[in-house]
């Protein structure tokens, strides 16, 4: 690309292709944008002949050649007969718009699967158009109902029950949310960064024709205008007024202080001088004096328009010493940085929180998120916590008309979440033989509210309570698909095997994960069943590679999980005897080479 534009900007100097004329001296001609190229320069004849000239010499000399059967032309206040003349001219299409972009079969996705994609791809397909223009409000939140529509699992047709407000769903996870983001959050911020990259001064082509155009100050820019520079100005004032102050966050760290106005910028504390000391700002007789400056002038007060007073005037001027003595300067160059993270990056991920936080739902409780589940598992456990499942009771409230509200797994009270997980004999079995597991005393709790207090009390280390926090997550999967086959399936399922699922699944998800994890044996009426969490030898290089491979493979036949699982135990630990054995014997034959 680099060769490319080398190409180009040659033509250009030279005058065969005539670019967009910004200023006198300064033109826009193409633009990179990923493997995309788009060129921008005066309609003519001449100078698509000219341009399909140069592709043509580029292609002889690199052998790299356009796809013209992929590429469009787009005539700006051009009658569209004459755009067409030139599509014609060069092979290509006509521009058409809004573009269209390729949909996503959703019904081949789980509910996990369509979050990592509203997180990876869906929130991120927008962002050119996003980082150069003001979505309108309408427009948001079409995007959001779409979004919604694809992560409930429906499309444009279908009309399913929404379980849980989609500005939950936005929120971060530090507020009960799944850490989506809203689209008004990641528009403003993609806005903003053009604010921070004209603070930073990057010395761009775009800088300057800013510069050009605005002035070299931005406080005097002005917000009144109808261009993307002036929306984006009123856009940072209008974010101010609702409790998001930008410029509060982009501070100056001086250096030499040749570029910092000593009573302007924020370079000290959170406030500008002349905020801090008005009645010190009113004596100085240069408003724009830099830091550097003010440093090499005799005293401080050299600028003054006449010596300060006694009262407020002399309070101030105490002040103002007492911070200027802290302060030294350096032969570095001042810079900004934003007090957002700890290396001082603009980063949109930053303000997009920021911004999420301030105007989408707070919550004083964290979402509860364990890695070592699957994401489905976690989203069902933020359901539960939430009390947004289609349980019976949840129906009936939206007005489904159901034969019976009672849990259809004991047939003795309404099914809700907390009976269903917590008060229903099926779930509290589980419970119980979980704590049995790991020899903890299980206490009755009737919610989740009342479980999650119980499981802060827990004194286990870190690793191995995040680990049996997963596997109460996938007791109450496990219940929850029991439940669902009751209702649904021909053939009612087998109750004494979710137990054993529960061990395999569990056991199966952490080696998918790459986490293997061995448990010591307890025994049960089926045999050993292990329990005890990370074996000490996975700290050894090469052990936990070997367990991955020489589980997954081995298959046998057997209808009784749990069994299955015992005979799969059994050969993994004789597959580890002998790992074990040859390590410690090249390390004897190691040890031996070396004396």
């Amino acid at each position: 690309m680099e060769s490319f534009h080398l190409s180009v900007a040659r033509a250009v100097n030279d005058g065969i292709f005539k670019g967009l004329r910004i200023t006198s001296s300064s033109s826009l001609s193409h633009i990179f944008y990923a493997d995309d190229t788009v060129f921008i320069g005066e309609w003519s004849i001449e100078n698509l002949d000219n341009l399909l000239k140069i592709l043509n010499c580029f292609h002889l000399a690199s052998g790299l050649c356009i796809n013209v059967n992929k590429s469009h032309v787009l005539g700006v206040s051009v009658p569209l007969d004459i755009v067409r003349q030139g599509a014609l001219r060069i092979g290509c299409e006509v521009m058409q718009t809004p573009l269209k972009y390729l949909g996503v079969m959703v019904k081949t996705l789980s509910i996990g699967g369509r979050l990592t994609l509203l997180k990876s791809v869906l929130g991120a397909v927008l962002i050119y158009n996003m980082s150069l223009f003001k979505a309108p409000k309408c427009v948001l939140h079409e995007l959001e109902r779409l979004r919604n529509n694809f992560f409930k699992g429906g499309d444009s047709q279908d009309s399913k029950i929404t379980w849980v407000a989609w500005v939950n769903v936005l929120s971060s996870k530090k507020n009960e949310g799944l850490g989506v983001s809203s689209f008004f959050a990641l528009n403003r911020a993609l806005l903003l960064k053009w604010v921070w990259r004209y603070l930073v001064q990057d010395g761009s082509l775009w800088y300057h024709i800013i510069s050009v155009i605005y002035g070299s100050r931005l406080e005097c820019h002005s917000r009144n205008t109808l261009s993307p520079w002036g929306v984006i100005l009123r856009e940072v004032h209008q974010l101010a007024s609702k409790g998001f102050n930008f410029h509060s966050h982009c501070k100056i760290r001086v250096g030499d202080g040749l570029n910092t106005r000593f009573w302007f910028d924020t370079w000290i504390l959170d406030l500008s001088l002349n905020v801090r000391f008005p009645r010190l700002f009113a004596l100085e007789l240069d408003k724009d004096i830099s830091v550097a400056a003010k440093w090499s002038a005799p005293s401080f007060d050299a600028s003054f328009r006449r010596q300060v007073r006694d009262g407020v005037e002399r309070n101030q001027w105490s002040a103002l010493l007492h911070m200027l003595s802290t302060i030294t300067l350096s032969s570095s160059s001042d810079r900004y940085f934003c007090d957002l993270n700890d290396d001082g990056a603009y980063r949109v991920k930053d303000i997009r929180s920021e911004l999420d936080d301030l105007f989408l739902h707070s919550s004083a409780v964290a979402n509860r998120w364990v890695n070592l589940v699957p994401i489905k598992v976690n989203i069902f456990t933020w359901r539960v916590s939430l009390d947004r499942l289609p349980t019976r009771g949840n129906l009936i409230s939206r007005g489904v008309t159901l034969d019976s509200p009672l849990c259809p797994i004991c047939e003795l009270s309404h099914e809700d979440s907390s009976h269903l997980f917590f008060s229903c004999e099926l779930g509290k079995s589980i419970s119980q033989r979980i704590c049995r597991w790991r020899n903890i005393q299980w206490e009755e709790v009737s919610s989740f509210v009342d479980w999650f207090t119980w499981f802060g009390f827990i004194r286990l280390p870190s690793k191995i309570k995040a680990v049996l926090e997963g596997v109460f997550y996938s007791a109450w999967w496990h219940v929850w698909s029991f439940r669902n086959k009751l209702i649904f399936d021909s053939s009612p399922p087998r109750r004494s095997v979710i137990f054993d699922d529960l061990v395999s699944a569990s056991f199966n998800w952490h080696l998918s994960d790459h986490r293997p994890i061995l448990l010591r044996e307890f025994n049960t009426d089926y045999g050993a069943t292990p329990f005890r969490l990370f074996h000490s030898w996975f700290d050894f290089q090469g052990f936990d590679d070997m367990i991955t491979q020489t589980w997954n493979p081995i298959s046998l036949n057997d209808s009784n999980a749990m069994v299955r699982f015992k005979k799969k135990l059994q050969a993994l630990k004789k597959v580890i005897r002998l790992w074990i054995g040859n390590y410690k014997r090249n390390q004897m034959n190691r040890t031996t080479d070396i004396k």
